[in-house]
């Protein structure tokens, strides 16, 4: 088959993806879409390529899996095969090994018309190659098997597998068999930061501080990252009615986040995230003031600034006064990694050597919105046995979270002993009273 039959009809098109949100069994279910999108008509179709996010080995993927791990890369190769490359490639069954060598190469470097066109041509990162390979691999794998192509240039014996040894999520090694690479690329071995994955108290608080001063919308975020260890994607899917706060006689001794299913907080169908774990998720005890007092900042900064009148409760509101994506609440946590560095910078000239080791660590690594979902594991693995720890990760079952809750108003002799804890760990770290009502 070729949707590119009529090749003069498609020189005003270019591949793209699409995220198409459906409800399926009352739950929103999010697809990935291939298509075909005239530039000047604005017209789209859906291409015959989509199968591909639907085949049994990529169904269960998340969203953002297909997206970035196979969508980035497939919509820069079929751009490249039939609108860029010289000559065009006018049937995908006319596709070769070395057609792939080629756009592979190229990638590498962002020679690229399509890369050069966007955004600066930059050496990619080994990592970044990799994943590209294997998405380009498997891409190869099931049109050679797909009974829709006749593939004329690659074979069965083209594809070459690999056993190796990983560890499952009970601890357990297994065997697991994976395609080789059929392509030959060059790396350029460009060196890339490695992720910070243990930020301490002093990094996570001064963050915050600097986020109450040049994003505030984010300040929450980053706290229930940090406190509840949220993903980037479950944080811009909370909405008002999501939390949950127990609070008897004026003291928090349980605030939760139900994560149990999706929502869609935008008019315009755009999604704003998704949730890995279906759970309710609660904050550890011992930030409950900390938490709780930020929440209450954040609803009265939504008010003043116009923002509570969202029509789906979204929290966290971007620009367009419209809920925040993930891709956006990325963007703008990096925007303030400078303004933490900075800040560690004064503090370190100041005689704090917590700050001047936090500040040479941020100037060699990279943080990310996921650092601190490590920030929260490390922070309550050294003081909870590691079941506990599994279930403030969202590791373990909702019935177990639950019955956690429930338990929680009994327990509230321990939560006052942690949350003093906090409080003067967080005077000593900060060098500044903690909050008081």
């Amino acid at each position: 088959m070729n949707e590119l039959r009529n090749f003069s009809e498609f020189k005003c098109y270019t591949y793209s993806q699409r995220e198409c949100t459906v409800i399926k069994n009352g739950m929103l279910k999010n697809y990935n879409f291939i298509v075909l999108y005239n530039v000047k008509t604005y017209e789209m179709r859906v291409s015959e390529f989509t199968d591909f996010f639907l085949h049994k080995e990529r169904l269960n993927n998340s969203i953002h899996t297909n997206k970035n791990n196979y969508g980035t890369i497939l919509i820069l190769f079929l751009n490249y095969i039939f609108f860029n490359r010289a000559p065009k490639l006018k049937n995908i069954e006319e596709l070769t090994i070395d057609i792939g060598n080629e756009f592979l190469n190229k990638y590498v470097y962002g020679d690229l018309q399509q890369q050069s066109n966007n955004r600066k041509m930059t050496v990619k990162l080994d990592e970044v190659i990799q994943k590209a390979e294997i998405a380009l691999s498997r891409f190869y794998k099931w049109l050679f098997y797909n009974e829709k192509y006749q593939m004329k240039f690659i074979k069965k014996n083209d594809f070459v597998y690999k056993d190796s040894f990983r560890f499952n999520i009970n601890h357990k090694i297994f065997r697991d068999t994976g395609l080789k690479s059929l392509f030959t690329v060059e790396y350029p071995h460009k060196p890339s930061l490695q992720k910070i994955e243990s930020p301490d108290e002093l990094m996570v608080y001064t963050l915050l501080e600097v986020s109450k001063q040049f994003d505030p919308m984010l300040t929450l975020a980053i706290a229930l990252q940090s406190f509840g260890g949220l993903r980037r994607g479950e944080v811009c899917q909370i909405c008002r009615e999501r939390i949950s706060i127990i609070n008897p006689s004026r003291q928090v001794i349980s605030f939760s986040v139900d994560l149990r299913q999706e929502y869609m907080l935008r008019s315009d169908g755009i999604r704003t995230g998704n949730i890995k774990i279906p759970r309710m998720q609660i904050i550890y005890e011992a930030f409950l003031p900390y938490i709780a007092k930020i929440y209450q900042q954040h609803l009265k900064f939504l008010q003043i600034n116009g923002f509570d009148k969202d029509p789906y409760g979204a929290l966290f509101i971007g620009k367009n006064n419209k809920a925040l994506t993930t891709n956006s609440y990325g963007s703008r946590f990096n925007r303030l990694i400078p303004k933490l560095i900075e800040r560690l910078g004064v503090m370190a000239n100041s005689g704090n050597v917590n700050a001047a080791i936090n500040f040479e660590m941020l100037t060699k690594n990279k943080m990310t919105t996921h650092s601190l979902r490590y920030f929260f594991t490390e922070y309550v693995a050294q003081r909870e046995p590691s079941h506990i720890v599994a279930m403030y990760r969202g590791d373990k079952s909702i019935d177990s979270v639950l019955i956690y809750l429930a338990k929680a108003r009994f327990r509230v002799k321990y939560i006052q002993n942690i949350q003093n804890s906090f409080k003067d760990d967080y005077e000593k770290i900060m060098g500044k009273p903690f909050w008081r009502d």
